[in-house]
């Protein structure tokens, strides 16, 4: 306000100078020297009033735009917090419901011992000085399909079940899943390496358990979870009849690890034995030695399609979705003998090193996992 009323008195004094004759006395130009000079000041006195308010104005621009930038920091702020909500309700929402699996599962362990303790106290007075034999232990099955029925330790763990891996705490280890037709199964579900909720179909850790089997065990499965597996191609259909991920970790007796990824895999129905369809080509530290075979049936020594496969099968030694059993590099035998010195028999992948052949040295450890 005060550039302003400066600026008029600036106007007001250049009018009057400019009003003045030419040709004045010496009582004009005094008073006309006295104008200018006053004019000199309001001129200095504006400069200064206009500085400061330039300098006014480029704080307020900077607090104004410091004020836009934490507003955006509030605004994201309070984006995280609602999601964080979320995500907390998720979780409120799945620990009540594991709750009530527990509540539920104790309340069975309870009743399991109250009436097995009552057997053990009639028995001996239904049957008098009779000798009592032993009750009978199921055996363990030995497919995961089959192990639903043998006897399960009565911990809580043991009786949730969840839909999939994804669901599962986060922890690698065995758990149970469900089928989409509702049959529960055992599964090792991987947690903590490349990303997690993968659960792992096929498992080759020390040669414990025989891979070259009929068609019937590998449609049911076989093996531990915790240990060497396989899941078996109906439960691997069931989990995985759209397109998923699939994670390949393998170890050489080295101990060199690498791992190759496929995106948009799925396993097909019985009708088609279980054919295996791979769309996208492999990424990874292991090369590609699996999209080759991304159309191709599961054959064994007891089931095959063609020739081709049943030469496979005998060379290779093993059930797969066996493609051919050249020399290609793009090969591999994943469910073949386990350990050293078997060659083309043996457990290998054809890329492993990023040699220019065949890579058929044995493998010491194998994973297959899908995102489940």
């Amino acid at each position: 306000m005060g550039v302003i009323n400066n600026m008029k008195s600036i106007v007001f004094i250049l009018a009057i100078v400019a009003l003045l004759p030419f040709e004045v006395s010496s009582n004009e130009t005094s008073h006309r020297s006295v104008l200018l000079s006053r004019l000199d000041e309001l001129f200095v006195e504006s400069s200064e009033q206009v500085e400061q308010l330039l300098t006014e104005l480029y704080h307020l621009r900077q607090s104004v735009e410091h004020v836009a930038w934490l507003t955006n920091r509030v605004e994201r702020a309070v984006q995280k917090v609602q999601l964080d909500n979320d995500v907390l309700v998720r979780n409120v929402s799945l620990l009540t419901s594991q709750t009530d699996n527990i509540i539920l599962n104790q309340q069975y362990c309870a009743n399991h011992e109250a009436l097995k303790n009552l057997f053990f106290e009639l028995t001996p007075k239904c049957l008098g000085n009779q000798t009592v034999p032993p009750i009978p232990t199921p055996s363990i099955a030995t497919t995961t399909e089959a192990a639903e029925i043998s006897t399960i330790p009565c911990s809580p763990d043991n009786f949730i079940v969840y839909e999939r891996c994804t669901q599962a705490p986060p922890r690698s280890g065995v758990y149970r899943l469900r089928r989409q037709d509702g049959i529960v199964f055992s599964a090792f579900c991987e947690q903590e390496l490349f990303g997690g909720g993968l659960l792992v179909f096929q498992s080759r850790l020390d040669g414990s358990v025989d891979f070259n089997r009929s068609w019937s065990e590998f449609v049911e499965g076989f093996g531990d979870p915790a240990g060497e597996y396989w899941l078996g191609l109906e439960t691997l259909h069931q989990v995985a009849p759209n397109a998923t991920d699939l994670v390949v970790a393998m170890t050489n007796f080295s101990d060199v690890e690498v791992y190759e990824q496929y995106s948009r895999v799925w396993f097909e129905t019985e009708r088609t034995n279980y054919r295996i369809r791979i769309g996208e080509r492999g990424t990874g530290t292991a090369g590609d030695s699996f999209y080759i075979y991304y159309s191709e049936d599961f054959s064994t020594y007891d089931h095959f399609s063609n020739i081709a496969q049943r030469a496979c099968i005998t060379s290779l030694a093993s059930g797969f979705w066996h493609h051919s059993c050249n020399t290609a590099r793009e090969r591999n035998n994943l469910n073949g003998i386990y350990g050293r010195g078997k060659g083309a028999k043996g457990i290998w992948w054809g890329t492993f090193g990023n040699l220019t052949a065949q890579n058929t040295s044995p493998l010491k450890s194998v994973q297959m996992m899908i995102r489940n």
